[in-house]
């Protein structure tokens, strides 16, 4: 039964594929699945329903702390006067999103006629898909309604596949991000496949005389210099602390450093992929071995004694302070922590173990997601919000969706090359300020001939490319799935307390040791608290991607 399951699915995805296909091409929309009453009507009826129905409409969206309402961005205003409607926004920021999103979800009533960049969850697309809360949009992605996502949807074919969920149908809009490089190998990587770059002072190791580590265990020793030296010589031999991290932290964590045991555990939930089979990295050998290995360091002194108590500001404070205190540490770049150091530091690539290992696995790296946009059952004009939204798919709109406007983020004019520039403003809290978060296209050929990449992302795209994909052995990387309703119960239902209990184990290991003797209760412990149950809906969702993608 499974397998004819995971056949059947195949065979919806490859439908969804088709049908936005042929329905951007002909302009007829078709529906995938089971025939709801919510079904869209053809595509003349949807074109007499935008221009005479309803264009007033409320819309519950997720913003950033920093951001204005919604209905103050100039993008928004000209996306609403371009086609005469009127948006009554709920905007939500911080912990207090998910919280107001569930009471709408939990209530049904007083519905939004949209949600946008609010996060849904797998599970809220699928529960609220299949009650009807949420429309099936397949029917309205055709040339009249949405000619901008048909557009992208041609030059993407298996875009529309990412949003399909499992009844066949589509409930929420995509989004595309393909900030990437082209590797030797011919493949087209991301900018997250490593996370977590390590930085060493080489200051330091020049005033000391000593080489760049290329081990393990090399590394080891210039730390054990780094602890015992005055190195940034202001008569404080006490101030300098030789690795800092933070434990469990996406990009800040130290397990760069756990190649030198055969694996890089970057993804949260520990989940790996190699030959097909899908695994968790935190039950095996290899995780054994690296436990062991830097509780020693922990105990020598080497490791900051806050990796597993600070937070960003804490650690980003130390790495900039007036007097250079970090000797080695893990971020997404080296400038950002170190500030005004940041030329004293340069990146240490991925180190050999101490019996010649040397693994790296790439992070998950999946471009698209599924969760920006759903219309809800309480919308009286759907044709219309999705032709409004739409909008977020044209190129030069969806850059200022991204970013922000043009006159604001953008020079007001493009270049000698028609593409357009940032301000000398432009980055961190005015993106945060000016982005409207919801469905947008950014693929790799948008970079200049649109606008042009953030120097800051070019350079960490040539830095995976230069520098750190050089050891990479291990490419397969697990996708971006869609979970059916039951796999997303078993995992709902398991996979926090093992994330807590995994992340809690280990730091006791690292500061206090004894891996060898608590591993089988260890493992034991994992078995029984679900993480087979968990592992084998990941295989589940995994074998039904790759047979789409076949």
């Amino acid at each position: 039964m499974k397998k004819n399951g995971k056949k059947s699915l195949s065979i919806l995805l490859a439908l969804a594929v088709a049908a936005m296909t042929a329905g951007c091409g002909s302009q007829a929309g078709t529906a995938t699945g089971t025939e709801t009453e919510n079904a869209a009507p053809a595509v003349e009826a949807q074109a007499q329903a935008a221009e005479e129905g309803d264009r007033d409409f409320k819309i519950f969206a997720g913003v950033s702390a920093l951001s204005p309402d919604n209905s103050e961005k100039p993008m928004v205003q000209q996306m609403c006067e371009a086609m005469d409607v009127t948006v009554e926004w709920n905007c939500v920021s911080g912990d207090t999103l998910v919280e107001k999103r569930n009471l709408i979800l939990n209530s049904g009533t007083d519905l939004p006629d949209a949600f946008m960049g609010a996060q849904l969850t797998d599970y809220e697309i699928i529960t609220g898909g299949t009650n009807g809360l949420f429309i099936p949009l397949e029917g309205y992605i055709n040339e009249e309604t949405m000619p901008n996502l048909c557009a992208v949807i041609k030059e993407r074919p298996n875009l529309m596949a990412s949003c399909t969920m499992p009844d066949g149908h589509i409930y929420t809009l995509p989004t595309i991000s393909e900030m990437g490089f082209t590797y030797k190998d011919g493949n087209q990587y991301f900018i997250g496949a490593i996370p977590q770059f390590v930085s060493i002072n080489k200051s330091w190791l020049d005033t000391l005389g000593l080489s760049m580590p290329t081990t393990i265990d090399e590394l080891h020793d210039v730390l054990v210099a780094f602890r015992d030296n005055d190195c940034n010589g202001n008569g404080d031999p006490s101030d300098e602390i030789p690795l800092s991290f933070e434990w469990g932290h996406w990009c800040a964590n130290m397990t760069s450093l756990f190649s030198a045991f055969g694996f890089t555990d970057y993804n949260e939930d520990h989940r790996a992929v190699e030959n097909g089979k899908v695994y968790f990295q935190a039950t095996t050998e290899n995780y054994k071995k690296a436990m062991s290995y830097f509780h020693d360091w922990y105990a020598e002194g080497l490791i900051d004694l806050e990796v597993f108590s600070q937070d960003d500001s804490q650690y980003i404070a130390k790495g900039s302070a007036e007097d250079e205190r970090l000797g080695v540490f893990t971020w997404w770049e080296i400038p950002e922590v170190t500030g005004s150091h940041a030329d004293e530091y340069e990146y240490l690539t991925f180190l050999s173990g101490p019996d010649g290992t040397l693994g790296v696995n790439l992070n998950e790296q999946g471009t698209t997601g599924h969760n920006c946009f759903a219309v809800t059952n309480a919308c009286t004009n759907p044709a219309l919000l999705l032709k409004w939204v739409d909008q977020c798919y044209e190129p030069i709109t969806s850059m200022q969706v991204i970013y922000g406007p043009i006159g604001v983020y953008f020079q007001d004019q493009p270049d000698e090359n028609g593409v357009y520039v940032e301000t000398p403003e432009a980055g961190g809290d005015l993106k945060a300020r000016s982005e409207l978060q919801g469905p947008s296209r950014q693929l790799a050929s948008d970079f200049g001939t649109y606008y042009y990449m953030e120097a800051r992302a070019q350079q960490r795209l040539d830095d995976l490319n230069n520098v750190w994909f050089e050891k990479v052995d291990q490419f397969d990387y697990y996708p971006s799935v869609i979970y059916s309703l039951e796999e997303t119960d078993v995992i709902n239902e398991h996979i926090t307390d093992i994330k807590d209990y995994v992340k809690e184990t280990s730091a006791n290991w690292i500061v206090n040791g004894n891996v060898d003797a608590e591993w089988d209760n260890y493992v034991k412990q994992l078995d029984s608290m679900g993480l087979p149950e968990v592992v084998a809906a990941w295989q589940a969702a995994y074998d039904r991607y790759m047979d789409a993608a076949k």
